[in-house]
Protein backbone atom coordinates (compact mmCIF):
# COMPACT_ATOMS: atom_id res chain seq x y z
CA UNK A 1 0.00 0.00 0.00
CA UNK A 2 0.91 3.56 -0.65
CA UNK A 3 -0.21 6.85 0.57
CA UNK A 4 -0.20 9.71 -1.76
CA UNK A 5 -1.26 13.26 -1.39
CA UNK A 6 -4.55 14.29 -3.77
CA UNK A 7 -4.51 16.86 -6.32
CA UNK A 8 -7.01 18.63 -7.95
CA UNK A 9 -7.14 15.87 -10.72
CA UNK A 10 -8.48 13.43 -7.54
CA UNK A 11 -11.97 15.18 -7.53
CA UNK A 12 -13.99 12.48 -8.90
CA UNK A 13 -11.93 9.94 -7.59
CA UNK A 14 -12.34 11.26 -3.77
CA UNK A 15 -15.96 12.12 -4.71
CA UNK A 16 -16.40 8.30 -5.88
CA UNK A 17 -14.90 6.59 -2.42
CA UNK A 18 -16.91 9.31 -0.44
CA UNK A 19 -20.00 7.88 -2.42
CA UNK A 20 -19.13 4.42 -1.73
CA UNK A 21 -18.59 4.74 1.73
CA UNK A 22 -21.26 6.45 2.72
CA UNK A 23 -23.39 4.24 0.93
CA UNK A 24 -22.24 1.43 2.72
CA UNK A 25 -21.95 2.62 6.50
CA UNK A 26 -24.89 5.36 6.29
CA UNK A 27 -27.58 3.66 5.07
CA UNK A 28 -30.03 3.93 8.40
CA UNK A 29 -28.43 7.40 9.03
CA UNK A 30 -28.74 9.62 5.88
CA UNK A 31 -31.62 9.65 3.69
CA UNK A 32 -32.46 7.11 1.47
CA UNK A 33 -33.48 9.31 -1.25
CA UNK A 34 -29.89 11.39 -1.03
CA UNK A 35 -27.86 8.35 -0.72
CA UNK A 36 -29.60 6.61 -3.80
CA UNK A 37 -28.96 9.86 -6.33
CA UNK A 38 -28.16 13.19 -5.26
CA UNK A 39 -25.24 11.90 -3.01
CA UNK A 40 -22.61 11.64 -6.18
CA UNK A 41 -23.18 15.13 -7.76
CA UNK A 42 -23.37 16.46 -4.27
CA UNK A 43 -19.79 15.48 -3.20
CA UNK A 44 -18.16 15.47 -6.52
CA UNK A 45 -19.17 18.98 -6.21
CA UNK A 46 -17.64 19.44 -2.82
CA UNK A 47 -14.56 17.55 -3.32
CA UNK A 48 -13.94 19.93 -6.72
CA UNK A 49 -14.65 22.42 -4.46
CA UNK A 50 -11.85 21.85 -1.90
CA UNK A 51 -9.30 20.42 -3.69
CA UNK A 52 -9.84 22.76 -6.86
CA UNK A 53 -8.75 25.72 -4.55
CA UNK A 54 -6.89 23.64 -2.22
CA UNK A 55 -5.90 25.57 1.64
CA UNK A 56 -2.20 25.62 2.96
CA UNK A 57 -3.92 24.27 6.62
CA UNK A 58 -5.92 21.22 4.28
CA UNK A 59 -4.45 17.66 3.66
CA UNK A 60 -6.33 15.14 1.17
CA UNK A 61 -3.92 11.51 1.56
CA UNK A 62 -5.04 8.98 -0.90
CA UNK A 63 -4.25 5.50 -0.21
CA UNK A 64 -3.77 2.61 -3.00
CA UNK A 65 -2.89 -0.53 -3.83
CA UNK A 66 -1.47 -1.46 -7.12
CA UNK A 67 -2.92 1.33 -8.67
CA UNK A 68 -6.10 1.29 -6.89
CA UNK A 69 -7.47 4.07 -4.74
CA UNK A 70 -9.49 2.12 -1.73
CA UNK A 71 -9.36 5.45 0.84
CA UNK A 72 -8.84 8.65 1.66
CA UNK A 73 -8.22 10.80 4.59
CA UNK A 74 -8.85 14.86 4.82
CA UNK A 75 -7.70 17.06 7.49
CA UNK A 76 -7.83 20.67 8.63
CA UNK A 77 -4.59 21.51 10.37
CA UNK A 78 -4.93 23.03 14.00
CA UNK A 79 -8.79 24.18 13.07
CA UNK A 80 -9.74 24.44 16.52
CA UNK A 81 -8.24 26.13 19.39
CA UNK A 82 -9.34 23.59 21.69
CA UNK A 83 -9.44 20.31 20.14
CA UNK A 84 -6.33 20.64 17.37
CA UNK A 85 -6.22 19.45 13.68
CA UNK A 86 -10.05 18.36 12.28
CA UNK A 87 -10.08 14.95 10.64
CA UNK A 88 -13.05 15.90 8.32
CA UNK A 89 -13.33 12.75 6.24
CA UNK A 90 -11.78 9.26 7.06
CA UNK A 91 -12.88 6.66 4.19
CA UNK A 92 -12.19 3.40 3.08
CA UNK A 93 -14.10 1.11 0.80
CA UNK A 94 -16.11 -1.37 2.35
CA UNK A 95 -14.36 -4.21 0.29
CA UNK A 96 -11.06 -2.31 1.61
CA UNK A 97 -11.91 -2.91 4.73
CA UNK A 98 -10.33 -4.88 8.10
CA UNK A 99 -6.67 -4.47 6.58
CA UNK A 100 -5.42 -1.64 8.93
CA UNK A 101 -5.96 1.08 6.03
CA UNK A 102 -8.26 2.98 8.15
CA UNK A 103 -5.18 3.15 11.02
CA UNK A 104 -3.10 3.90 8.30
CA UNK A 105 -5.03 6.72 6.81
CA UNK A 106 -5.80 8.29 10.35
CA UNK A 107 -1.92 8.03 11.65
CA UNK A 108 -1.25 9.35 8.41
CA UNK A 109 -3.48 12.40 8.98
CA UNK A 110 -1.47 12.81 12.13
CA UNK A 111 1.78 12.12 11.01
CA UNK A 112 0.72 15.38 8.74
CA UNK A 113 -0.32 17.58 12.02
CA UNK A 114 2.17 16.94 13.73
CA UNK A 115 4.96 18.35 11.14
CA UNK A 116 2.56 21.51 10.42
CA UNK A 117 1.24 22.10 13.73
CA UNK A 118 3.53 20.46 16.00
CA UNK A 119 1.50 21.32 19.28
CA UNK A 120 -1.94 20.24 17.95
CA UNK A 121 -4.04 17.60 19.13
CA UNK A 122 -6.63 15.55 16.91
CA UNK A 123 -9.74 15.16 16.88
CA UNK A 124 -13.06 14.46 14.41
CA UNK A 125 -16.74 13.69 14.60
CA UNK A 126 -18.47 10.33 14.33
CA UNK A 127 -22.16 9.77 13.63
CA UNK A 128 -23.13 8.20 17.55
CA UNK A 129 -25.81 5.69 15.32
CA UNK A 130 -22.10 4.34 13.42
CA UNK A 131 -21.41 1.84 16.21
CA UNK A 132 -18.63 0.35 14.21
CA UNK A 133 -16.90 3.94 13.54
CA UNK A 134 -16.73 4.39 17.26
CA UNK A 135 -15.78 0.98 18.03
CA UNK A 136 -12.89 1.70 15.40
CA UNK A 137 -11.84 5.09 16.82
CA UNK A 138 -12.29 4.22 20.65
CA UNK A 139 -9.37 0.93 20.24
CA UNK A 140 -7.43 3.83 18.49
CA UNK A 141 -7.11 5.52 21.65
CA UNK A 142 -9.76 8.05 20.36
CA UNK A 143 -11.84 9.90 23.91
CA UNK A 144 -15.47 10.99 23.25
CA UNK A 145 -15.56 13.91 24.77
CA UNK A 146 -18.36 15.69 23.29
CA UNK A 147 -21.64 15.27 22.02
CA UNK A 148 -23.79 17.67 19.52
CA UNK A 149 -25.73 17.28 16.48
CA UNK A 150 -24.90 18.12 12.98
CA UNK A 151 -26.83 19.22 10.11
CA UNK A 152 -26.06 16.25 7.49
CA UNK A 153 -26.24 16.04 3.50
CA UNK A 154 -29.87 15.60 2.13
CA UNK A 155 -31.49 17.52 5.15
CA UNK A 156 -31.99 17.38 8.60
CA UNK A 157 -29.41 16.69 11.65
CA UNK A 158 -28.10 13.33 13.79
CA UNK A 159 -26.33 13.70 16.89
CA UNK A 160 -23.07 13.34 17.08
CA UNK A 161 -19.55 12.39 19.01
CA UNK A 162 -16.39 14.27 19.01
CA UNK A 163 -13.43 12.03 19.60
CA UNK A 164 -10.06 14.08 20.31
CA UNK A 165 -6.42 12.39 20.58
CA UNK A 166 -4.76 15.08 22.81
CA UNK A 167 -1.26 13.21 22.05
CA UNK A 168 -1.37 11.92 18.37
CA UNK A 169 2.22 10.66 18.66
CA UNK A 170 1.71 8.51 21.20
CA UNK A 171 -1.59 7.29 19.83
CA UNK A 172 -0.33 6.40 16.52
CA UNK A 173 3.41 5.54 17.88
CA UNK A 174 5.01 8.48 15.22
CA UNK A 175 7.54 10.46 16.03
CA UNK A 176 7.44 13.79 17.70
CA UNK A 177 8.88 16.74 15.13
CA UNK A 178 11.68 17.51 17.74
CA UNK A 179 12.04 13.38 17.73
CA UNK A 180 13.14 14.00 13.28
CA UNK A 181 16.17 15.72 13.40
Amino acid sequence: MRMRIATDADAALLARLHTASWRSAYGAILEPGFLSGPIEQERLEVWTSRIGRPHPDQTAIIAESADEALGFVCAIGAEDERWGTLVDNLHVLPMAKRRGLGTALLAAAADWSLAAYPGSGLYLWCFEQNEPARRFYERRGGMAVERSRHAIPGGGDRPVIRYHWDDPASAFGLRRPADRL
